[in-house]
């Protein structure tokens, strides 16, 4: 599960009675994030002092405009429109706190209300529903971004919902929101099918509440049990007065009184929607809560509520909704810069349901097509327009975009076995590149720790508050066409975390089309990933807390370029370290502990290995292979020796010169790239 930097996730209330765990994050992504959420806490705090209390008895009813994205494969995550609108009633019934509804209870009128946007950010007419048929409803949170990229609009102007089938596999996560302040293309809320609306399709025992209590985040309300008991209602716990301390969340519907270090002294608010207890307990917000919600409104989130926004998106009690709305023709691309090859899958946003697509694709194949979401390859270099039309019965809509995709020659991999264990100083060297899409903490070389040498690569999550973000180290392009079956990945990592209740993730993704799609093939978190003992202190690894990857690749042995990145996604866990890694047909199981022993990759010899006046390469016996090359490099990179032109099976290198240390020893045969390491005394 993530804890990221502005998203909170929350669990179902009907999950978490079962399971008694706890159910949200958000007490860790407060601890872990002081200094940053204290900004916003700051900010709205002030708001809170600040306003009197005629200002507060004005009674102004801010209204939200909504859009809700229905990320779906074709399942029964579509949910029906009336499932979407039983939602909408949901949030109006809580947080207007309706007569005779199921949020008429205890609590107070908050004078929010929420409206499904009836015009498009383009003054289109729209019933504010979006739907993206993409394989990305089985919601992964490091692929937040994708999930953006796939629908989206302006978070100044509307609320975005995502409607999605799973949040990270089986997690349990019902759904997740931002919190004031955070990145304006992460904000808005994810919330799976079954536990929105309350008709439909949702599951047994929920009401909606899902969503009521995933917008209260998202109007900058904490959890009731936050921080547990405190000292003072006011200043700890949820920072408000009026929500009695609770020491722990509440599940079910029980009834007790976990604090009591408030006067009057009550009973944990069962009731209140920022609670765990079931949906069906649920009814109330508290005055505290109410002014802090308008704090939020009249701070971070001013814009979306004014007079002007509820006019232009057709929520204001003056708009004329017409009978019918046309359909908008609208479409995206996750990726629009492919190789000659690739394919891409075009991605139909269109609003208001149209019942005809007519898709030419200049330069691709097909060239046209009548699906929704139709895949395309392009098979010659250049820049290529693309058009989408749609109809219905009320008519249709034409949207052309030009130079949308760019189609470049693949740039063929190197045709040797690769390796890095990182001895080299100059990181990161050897055609190996890193991904930092934050330009924050990222994969850096360390002689704290390693599994051969004195390095290995290293990511600190314990520091990187960016929860969810992605780092990769991405290795130089191959063709696997050049290489010996089988064909495999092997590196050593060694991980630990900093609390038992969360885990950072190490992820092997691989693609052969130039980058298009990315297939995983190598996934760790939790226990599989740790290999030393949890730790608040940062994790440096003895020679015995390593673990072994071993990733079969035989099956892309018919490609010539062939992409790998080794992904780290952080939690806020513990260091994470990389070492001895390698690429081609050696057997991992048996890698060398120290550059003691004799090395061996691709049936090299190195000896005598520490060497003082010569070292002798030497392929094993059985080896028709030929030296064609050595270099010698010390570990920050120069080149020391260079032996070109050799035909040989066995060469002695003279070594008396060089000064005591560590060097690497690249040797080069054939079609294959060997690096292997020594030290000289």
């Amino acid at each position: 599960m993530k804890r990221l930097l502005t998203f909170i996730f929350l669990l179902s209330t009907a999950t978490l009675m079962a399971q008694q765990t706890p159910p949200c994050w958000f007490d860790t992504y407060q601890r872990q994030n002081q200094s940053l959420i204290q900004n916003a806490e700051t900010i709205i705090r002030n708001r809170v002092q600040t306003v009197d209390n005629a200002s507060r008895a004005a009674h102004n009813i801010k209204i939200i405009p909504v859009v809700v994205h229905v990320i779906h494969n074709g399942g029964v995550e579509n949910i029906s429109d009336a499932q979407i609108q039983s939602q909408i009633d949901v949030l109006n019934e809580d947080f207007r706190k309706i007569f005779g509804t199921n949020g008429d209870g205890n609590g107070v009128d908050t004078e929010i209300e929420f409206c499904l946007a009836k015009l498009s950010p383009n003054g289109h007419c729209t019933n504010g529903i979006v739907r993206v048929q993409s394989t990305l409803t089985n919601h992964l949170t490091y692929q937040r971004s994708q999930l953006k990229q796939l629908s989206y609009w302006d978070n100044n102007r509307y609320l975005n919902m995502y409607v999605v089938k799973s949040i990270n596999g089986n997690s349990g996560i019902a759904g997740y929101s931002s919190f004031p302040g955070g990145p304006p293309d992460e904000d808005g809320i994810v919330v799976r099918y079954n536990y929105f609306g309350k008709i439909g399709t949702i599951a047994n025992g929920s009401n909606g509440r899902t969503t009521t209590h995933e917008i209260s985040h998202w109007f900058g309300l904490y959890h009731t049990f936050n921080n547990g008991c405190g000292t003072d209602t006011c200043t700890d716990g949820d920072y408000i007065c009026d929500t009695p301390p609770a020491a722990n969340p509440n599940y079910g519907c029980p009834t007790l009184n976990s604090c009591s270090n408030d006067f009057p002294d009550l009973n944990d608010q069962i009731a209140n929607y920022c609670d765990y207890s079931d949906d069906a307990c649920k009814n109330m917000f508290t005055a505290g809560q109410k002014n802090r919600m308008d704090a939020t409104l009249n701070t971070f989130r001013m814009q979306i509520w004014s007079a002007p926004n509820v006019t232009a998106t057709g929520c204001d009690t003056n708009f004329v909704m017409p009978s019918l709305c046309p359909p908008v023709a609208d479409f995206t691309a996750l990726t629009t810069n492919i190789c000659v090859g690739s394919s891409i899958t075009f991605f139909n946003r269109s609003l208001n349901n149209p019942t005809a697509y007519n898709w030419i694709f200049n330069g691709g194949s097909p060239s046209t097509s009548t699906f929704a979401n139709p895949v395309v390859s392009y098979s010659s270099p250049g820049t290529y327009d693309v058009t989408l039309i749609v109809s219905d019965s009320t008519g249709a809509d034409t949207l052309e975009l030009l130079n949308y995709i760019i189609v470049s020659l693949p740039v063929v991999g190197m045709p040797n076995t690769w390796g890095d264990n990182f001895e080299n100083g100059n990181f990161p060297t050897n055609g190996l590149t890193i991904d930092n899409p934050d330009g924050g903490i990222t994969w850096e070389r360390t002689t704290d720790a390693a599994y051969e040498g004195i390095a290995s690569a290293r990511i600190q999550n314990l520091i990187n508050t960016n929860y969810g973000q992605s780092d990769a180290l991405l290795l130089p392009r191959i063709d696997f066409t050049a290489l010996q079956t089988p064909i495999k990945l092997g590196f050593k990592w060694a991980y630990a975390r900093s609390d038992a209740n969360y885990s950072d993730e190490l992820i092997v993704l691989i693609s052969n089309d130039c980058g298009t799609t990315w297939t995983q093939k190598f996934y760790r978190t939790g226990n599989s990933l740790a290999s030393g003992p949890t730790q608040t202190t940062l994790f440096i690894p003895d020679s015995t807390q390593w673990k072994n990857a071993n990733i079969d690749l035989t099956t892309y042995s018919t490609n010539d370029h062939v992409d790998i990145k080794i992904v780290n996604v952080t939690d806020g866990g513990n260091a994470l370290y990389i070492d001895s890694l390698k690429l081609g047909d050696f057997d991992f199981n048996t890698l060398p502990s120290s550059v003691n022993e004799v090395e061996k990759q691709g049936r090299l010899l190195l000896f005598p290995n520490p060497a003082q006046t010569s070292l002798t390469v030497k392929f094993a016996t059985g080896n028709n292979q030929n030296i064609n090359q050595v270099e010698v490099t010390n570990v920050i990179g120069e080149k020391v020796i260079l032996l070109n032109n050799l035909s040989e099976k066995e060469t002695t290198i003279n070594t008396s010169q060089l000064p005591t240390g560590l060097y690497l020893i690249s040797v080069k045969s054939g079609g294959t790239y060997s690096q292997l390491k020594f030290i000289k005394q």
